[in-house]
C-alpha cells in the first residue's frame, strides 16, 4: 500500500534534479528570481529557515521546507551547518547573514573566517582576495558565529549540488528519482507495532525473522481482505470472547466451541480442541494434495512459516494457513463447528477469487505457479 503523504513528498523533492540540471526553462528562471538575493541556487545547500524569508510560491515553499526536513532526517554528516551564509543560527541584527562578495571570493564555511588567527591577522590574509571590506564588517560576522559551530569544522567541502551522506552511500539529488526518496521516507516511517514485542516474546523471533511475517501476507495473498485479516491476528485485535466481556459486550469470556477455557486469540486458532482437530485434519488433506508430510505448531498457525527459502510450495501452504484461520473465524461468528468439507469449497472460492484479480491484473504465470499443487 502507497503512503500518499510520502509520495506527494517524494515527487516534489525529486524536482531538485530538475533544478541542478543544466536544462533551462521559465520556471528555473523564476526560482533563480526569487533566490538571487541569498545566492542563488546555492541557498538550497545553506542551513536556512524559510521563516526569514519572503514568501515564495507554494510550491517552491514546500520544495525547500521538505527539502530540509528531509536533510536534517537523514543526512549523517551535516555539512551544511557550517556554510555561513543564510544559516538560522549565524545571525547579525536577528537576521540571517548573506555578503554576496564574500560569497564570490569562495568564503563559504566556518573555517574559512580564519579561527585559528586573531582578528587583525584573518582580515589581512582575507584582504588579499577581497579589495573592498572592512576590519568591522569582518569582525562582525566572525563576532556572529555561535561557539559550536568554531569547535567542529567540516574536513571536506561539499559539492556545488546538494550530496548528502547516508547509510555511507552518497545520495545526489542530480541523479536521484521519486522512488529513492520514497525509499528512504517510507523507511523511516515504518515501524513495527506494539504488538511486535509480545510476538518476539512469545515466539522468540529475531528482527529478520519479524520482518518476514510481517511481509509474508502480502507475498502469499492477493486479496486485501485477507491480508487485512492476518495482519489484525499479528496486531492482536481481534475481538474475541476473552476482549468482547472485558468491555461487558459478552456474559461470558469462555471459547465459541469448546465453552470450557476462556477464548484468547491462540485458544481460538489453535489450543482448542476443535481447532486441533481441525489442524489435524488440514495436515491430512495437505499429505494427499502435495504428498508433503507436516505438523503445525502455535506458532505456524499464528504467523506463519518462516524459511529462508521463498518456494511456491511454501507460499501456498502459508496461504492456505491464512485462509483456514479466517475459515475458523467465520466458524465462531456463525456458530457452528469448523468442518473439512466445508473448508475445501472456501479454498475453491479464494481459488477462482485470485484467478479473476489475476486476470485482470496481467498476473496469471504467478497465479499458474502458486496454484499448481491445487488443480
Amino acid at each position: 500500500m502507497i503512503d500518499i503523504d510520502s509520495m506527494i513528498v517524494s515527487l516534489r523533492l525529486a524536482w531538485l534534479k530538475r533544478i541542478f540540471s543544466e536544462n533551462g526553462g521559465t520556471w528555473k528562471s523564476y526560482l533563480c528570481y526569487l533566490l538571487e538575493r541569498f545566492g542563488g541556487l546555492f541557498f538550497i545547500n545553506c542551513n536556512y529557515d524559510l521563516k526569514d524569508y519572503p514568501k515564495f510560491s507554494q510550491f517552491y515553499y514546500e520544495l525547500l521546507s521538505w527539502w530540509t526536513h528531509f536533510r536534517n532526517t537523514f543526512d549523517s554528516e551535516r555539512n551544511w551547518c557550517y556554510i555561513i551564509w543564510n544559516s538560522k543560527e549565524i545571525r547579525i541584527g536577528n537576521k540571517p547573514v548573506y555578503y554576496k562578495k564574500y560569497f564570490k571570493s569562495g568564503i563559504l564555511f566556518v573555517k574559512d573566517l580564519l579561527f585559528h588567527l586573531n582578528i587583525e591577522e584573518s582580515f589581512n590574509c582575507v584582504t588579499r582576495k577581497l579589495s573592498k571590506t572592512n576590519l568591522l564588517m569582518w569582525a562582525g560576522l566572525r563576532h556572529s558565529i555561535p561557539i559550536n559551530l568554531k569547535l567542529e569544522t567540516p574536513q571536506n567541502s561539499p559539492a556545488p549540488t546538494p550530496i548528502l551522506k547516508i547509510k555511507n552511500n552518497t545520495f545526489d539529488v542530480t541523479e536521484k528519482k521519486s522512488r529513492d526518496y520514497y525509499n528512504l521516507l517510507i523507511s523511516n516511517k515504518a515501524q513495527f507495532p506494539n504488538a511486535t514485542i509480545n510476538l518476539r516474546s512469545e515466539f522468540h523471533l529475531s528482527i529478520d525473522q519479524l520482518k518476514q511475517v510481517f511481509i509474508l501476507p502480502h507475498s502469499v495473498a492477493f486479496e486485501p481482505y485477507v491480508k487485512a485479516f492476518q495482519y489484525k491476528i499479528l496486531n492482536s485485535i481481534l475481538f474475541t470472547n476473552v476482549k468482547l466481556h472485558k468491555i461487558g459486550f459478552k456474559e461470558s469470556n469462555l471459547c465459541s466451541f469448546c465453552e470450557t477455557v476462556p477464548e484468547t486469540l491462540h485458544h481460538l486458532l489453535f489450543l482448542c480442541s476443535h481447532s486441533r482437530l481441525f489442524w489435524s485434519n488440514f495436515e491430512c488433506y495437505w499429505l494427499s494434495l502435495t504428498n508433503d508430510r507436516i505438523q503445525l505448531s502455535l506458532q505456524d498457525v499464528v504467523v506463519g512459516i518462516i524459511s529462508s527459502q521463498n518456494s511456491s510450495l511454501l507460499n501456498l501452504l502459508n496461504f492456505f494457513i491464512i485462509i483456514g484461520k479466517l475459515y475458523l473465524w467465520d466458524c465462531r461468528r456463525d456458530q457452528r463447528y469448523p468442518d473439512l468439507q466445508r473448508f475445501k469449497v472456501r479454498l475453491k472460492m479464494k481459488y477462482e477469487i485470485e484467478r479473476f484479480i489475476s486476470l485482470k491484473n496481467n498476473n496469471d504465470n504467478f497465479f499458474k505457479k502458486k496454484w499448481i499443487f491445487f488443480f
